[in-house]
């Protein structure tokens, strides 16, 4: 029992020797342990890193370059209706002189009591009244003079243009990207803060030689309207309208549906039509409202 036990107690330096002679014969036998020493030094940046700020106006049409102080429309103010236009280059604005092409694609319908002339084969004057300017390919560009300056239809658009009392409405119906232009630059828009814009479908502007009033910017024509914005010292306004209710409400567009028989006016139909369908889908149809 002698002879066992100290056997026994010999095992723990039996151990101890051969690590002993393992590390003699293997200086560099890597064992699971952190390195000695001091914890490394981590090295944090002197200048804090700050994500940029994206505020709405840094993604606006840059329209507010040339709004003016309106206090009296704070209730129907609202950026969104900024949404619709977009301020351009005056040299991007199509010339009278530069225009060109077939002319088969143009056609315009007009309401009872309107008077326009035409000026040329692209070029028309409204003098009164209310025209839908249709323009599609293999036309490309149609032109109406107005007493505040120039608007442009290019292929595929069509637009409402209506003057009444010396107060302009351009509603871009269907006309994608910059289609529908407007270069306001007579009347109370002359001199260096004339603007040209964009119009975008299911916007209309509104361009008045008189301060506009409500019934001005929500006229009783049985058009829903909503998100409104007034500029250029209420000379100027952006809304929005439902397309929907402009397609069963307006004068002009129920004289085209008399006439649906012709391959022309079918075509403009149908492409308002799926506008129509389009703009509801993607803005909603909540907040328009019809002025009664």
């Amino acid at each position: 029992m002698k002879t066992k036990r100290f056997a026994l107690d010999k095992i723990p330096f039996f151990i101890a020797g051969l690590f002993f002679l393992a590390a003699f014969l293997n200086p560099e036998f890597p064992v699971l342990a952190f390195p000695y020493g001091p914890p490394p030094t981590m090295v944090t940046p002197t200048t804090p890193f700050t994500p940029p700020v994206v505020v709405p106006t840094d993604v606006q049409s840059g329209i507010f370059n040339f709004q003016g102080n309106v206090p009296n429309f704070l209730n129907l103010s609202s950026p969104v209706a900024l949404n619709g236009v977009q301020l351009v280059d005056d040299n991007s604005f199509p010339q009278t002189s530069e225009l060109k092409g077939p002319t088969t694609g143009i056609s315009i319908r007009q309401t009872e009591g309107t008077t326009y002339e035409k000026i040329g084969d692209y070029v028309v004057k409204l003098v009164k009244g209310e025209i839908l300017v249709s323009v599609k390919r293999p036309s490309e560009t149609a032109i109406v003079e107005t007493p505040f300056g120039n608007i442009s239809i290019s292929a595929n658009g069509d637009a409402i243009i209506k003057l009444v009392d010396g107060t302009l409405r351009v509603m871009n119906l269907d006309g994608q990207g910059q289609s529908i232009k407007a270069q306001l630059d007579k009347g109370p828009f002359a001199g260096p803060a004339d603007p040209t814009l964009t119009i975008a479908p299911g916007y209309e502007v509104v361009a008045s030689e008189k301060t506009l009033s409500r019934s001005l910017l929500r006229p009783r024509d049985g058009i829903a309207r909503r998100h409104f914005k007034v500029l250029e010292n209420a000379h100027l306004a952006i809304s929005e309208f439902s397309l929907e209710s402009a397609l069963n409400a307006s004068d002009v567009i129920a004289d085209l549906r008399q006439a649906k028989d012709g391959v022309k006016e079918r075509r403009i139909l149908g492409d308002m039509s799926k506008m129509a369908a389009v703009l509801n889908h993607m803005n909603g149809t909540q907040g328009f409202t019809v002025e009664e």
